[in-house]
This record gives structure tokens, C-alpha cells and sequence, in this order.
């Protein structure tokens, strides 16, 4: 970042309640009028209900002034409204600069997010980003799959050849493909 440049700071916003038409224009007007930038969304609808969440980054002054204005836009959403600022990332003792992600697609299954995670978690790894989909393929025979895209950090100590031989396994099991196999991928910490 040059030195022209403000400092800018991460949060974490979430909408949750009923359902409307332009909530996800309300979240983003409410970042974007205090001179903040949506880095990732997530807005999904269940039943009448829905959870909208945003990662963004904004000046500090920026962060304070939503933090100080949730209610507004509680009030203007109707939704239960939680704001987070963030702390800057930082690469924790033990683990590798670099970011790793990996991506699958299966056979969709209760447990599958829990094997995948107990894995990364056995060979020691931080996940810091998690993006999973569940489909209906229709046919004569519909079947649900599931995608499912992670980012990590990889401990210093790090056993590639066995985590991949373990991965391809369960893949297996669930009837999938790996999309992408770990590998090192661009970007921030936290936001991808």
C-alpha cells in the first residue's frame, strides 16, 4: 500500500431475518455510504428468512462510523444486525507465509464438511476460508451434489504426498473429483 493511501481495517457484517427484496442493496449501501468495500458476500435465503454476510474493509474511521450506525440499518432491514471489526490478520507461529487452497466436488452427504475438516485438522492445517454449495441435479434419478472450496495454512512441518493420498481417498468414498488439488493460491490472508 503506498503511502498516499489511508490505512483500511476489516470487519465482518451479517443481516439476519426476514427476507425482502433489496436487502443485499441495503447491506451494501449502508458499507459503500460510509467509504467501506465489500470483499466477499454471501447472501442466502431460507424459507422467509435470510442471512446476508459481508466481509469488507474501510478506513478505521469508517469501521467506527458502522459500528456506531448498525442500528440504523437494523431499523431500515428489519433484520438482526451483527458488525464485527477485525484485528489484522497475521500469520500465526508455526505456519507457512503462503495460502493453500484445494477444491472437491461429490456426492453430497451428512459429514462430509466434518471428514474433510477433521483431515485438515489432523495434518494440522488453519483454514481460513471455507465456501461449500449443495445442488439438485435433476434426471430421471436427481441426486444432490456438493462442492466445496477451502483455503488453509499449512504448518511448517507438512506432509504433502500423505494429506493427498488421504484427500483422494475420501473423495473417493463420496463419489467426487478433486477441481483443484492443494496447491498455493494468490491473495490476502483471510479474504480470497
Amino acid at each position: 500500500m503506498s503511502s498516499g493511501q489511508s490505512k483500511v481495517q476489516h470487519a465482518a457484517l451479517w443481516l439476519i431475518g426476514p427476507d425482502m427484496p433489496g436487502l443485499l442493496r441495503l447491506g451494501a449501501k449502508f458499507v459503500a455510504d460510509r467509504g467501506g468495500n465489500i470483499d466477499k458476500d454471501i447472501a442466502d435465503k431460507f424459507g422467509e428468512k435470510a442471512v446476508v454476510f459481508m466481509a469488507l474493509t474501510a478506513s478505521p474511521e469508517g469501521i467506527a462510523k458502522m459500528d456506531r450506525d448498525k442500528d440504523i440499518l437494523k431499523a431500515e432491514s428489519g433484520c438482526g444486525v451483527v458488525f464485527q471489526p477485525m484485528k489484522e490478520p497475521i500469520v500465526p507461529d508455526g505456519f507457512r507465509e503462503e495460502l493453500y487452497g484445494f477444491d472437491m466436488i461429490s456426492d453430497d452427504a451428512p459429514g462430509i464438511i466434518a471428514e474433510i475438516t477433521g483431515l485438515a485438522d489432523r495434518h494440522g492445517m488453519l483454514i481460513v476460508g471455507h465456501t461449500g454449495e449443495r445442488r439438485v441435479i435433476p434426471g430421471p434419478q436427481p441426486r444432490a451434489q456438493g462442492g466445496q472450496k477451502f483455503v488453509v495454512m499449512l504448518p511448517i512441518e507438512f506432509d504433502h504426498l500423505s494429506f493427498t493420498r488421504e484427500m483422494d481417498e475420501l473423495v473417493k468414498r463420496f463419489g467426487g473429483t478433486m477441481k483443484t488439488p492443494l496447491r498455493t493460491v494468490p491473495g490476502l490472508l483471510w479474504w480470497w
